[in-house]
């Protein structure tokens, strides 16, 4: 009797752990990929908006995820677990699949307004920063920098990046000054 007790403990546990194992997620919008959650610049790729991933483990902020076989950390936040995941054939997806073309942001002003709103977006499509912005905003606005330089001093992490004329400073991830390059 006690064999047959612990077999079913045994199957029961494997199966709820199978299916932990193989929970499935959809992007709710174009996802990075991180290599590292503590690393904002280890971006392996760019997941798209509607994208299947498989959930390997779960953490407040980060889900470590795996996507086309390549796995990597994605914002817990942009990952929809509610939907149900249709797996489909290709025998099953139509030839032509349309889009459509209202939602998507013509050009650059467009899209910042959609992000931040009127008059943030277009502060930042203006190429203008200020005290405050974000790390985000500050790339909206002025793109990558040629280089960065990351910093940890006591508990704050700063960085210095570094464009062909002009620098920005950031104290977690906020942009506390900025100056020409020297």
């Amino acid at each position: 009797m006690k064999n047959i007790l612990v077999s079913m403990l045994l199957l029961i546990a494997a199966a709820s752990a199978s299916a932990q194992d193989n929970q499935k997620a959809i992007t709710r919008e174009a996802a990075r990929l991180f290599a590292d959650k503590d690393d904002a610049m280890s971006v392996i790729m760019i997941v798209p908006k509607g994208s299947v991933v498989e959930i390997l483990s779960l953490d407040s902020l980060y889900f470590k995820v795996s996507f086309e076989g390549t796995e990597g950390f994605v914002k817990s936040d942009g990952l929809d677990l509610d939907s149900e995941v249709v797996e489909t054939s290709v025998e099953s997806v139509p030839a032509v699949v349309p889009q459509p073309q209202a939602e998507q942001p013509v050009d650059r002003y467009q899209m910042l307004v959609m992000k931040y709103g009127e008059d943030i977006g277009k502060r930042l499509y203006q190429n203008k920063v200020w005290k405050g912005i974000t790390a985000e905003m500050a790339t909206d606005s002025w793109g990558k920098p040629i280089q960065l330089n990351r910093m940890f001093v006591d508990q704050n992490t700063d960085e210095e990046w570094i464009y062909s004329k002009k620098w920005l400073y950031f104290r977690n991830g906020i942009l506390i000054n900025w100056g020409p390059v020297k």
